[in-house]
């Protein structure tokens, strides 16, 4: 009987269900699909490296993940099309640097899990990251002023004195 199946000294956090991946199968099998996550990865290869039939690592995998094989690889590849997204990169390359076949399947895809178009993204990513201006140091001043353009509720700007080193 598995130990972690009775009452055990292991704290249920660490524990991992019955029936799941080792810590090893499950690092080796994450290695494996994102080491290849621009091409077509065949599940019964990665399954053979953890020493398991395919059915067996799909269920296992989902258990530890919560999501199948294909999923997972699917969720890393939306991921890393918005790191690339968000670098200004075309959004032709980011179609075929992600491993998609054509753009209307990754557009299909990244709306379906993101609820919003590639396009949209980008622009809306792009908006958040426009708006935001750090503090400015006014080095011309004695006692070292840090104006941030936050407006308080009476709508007056807010300036923080920070006092000069002496």
């Amino acid at each position: 009987m598995n130990p972690q199946s009775v009452d055990s000294d292991i704290p249920s956090t660490l524990a991992r269900p019955l029936g799941a991946l080792s810590s090893w199968q499950e690092r080796r099998a994450k290695e494996l699909m994102l080491r290849d996550i621009s091409s077509c990865v065949r599940i019964g290869d990665i399954a053979e490296h953890c020493n398991l039939s395919r059915s067996h690592f799909s269920r296992a995998f989902k258990k530890v993940t919560g999501y199948s094989p294909q999923g997972w690889i699917l969720r890393m590849k939306i991921k890393k099309a918005k790191i690339l997204l968000s670098r200004s990169i075309p959004i032709t390359e980011v179609v075929y640097e992600c491993g998609f076949a054509d753009h209307s399947h990754f557009t299909r895809t990244f709306t379906r899990l993101e609820g919003m178009t590639p396009k949209a993204w980008r622009r809306a990513f792009e908006h958040a990251t426009s708006h935001f201006q750090p503090p400015v140091i006014d080095r011309d001043i004695p006692d070292w002023r840090i104006s941030d353009s936050l407006v308080d509720g009476a709508g007056q700007s807010r300036v923080q004195e920070l006092h000069a080193w002496n």
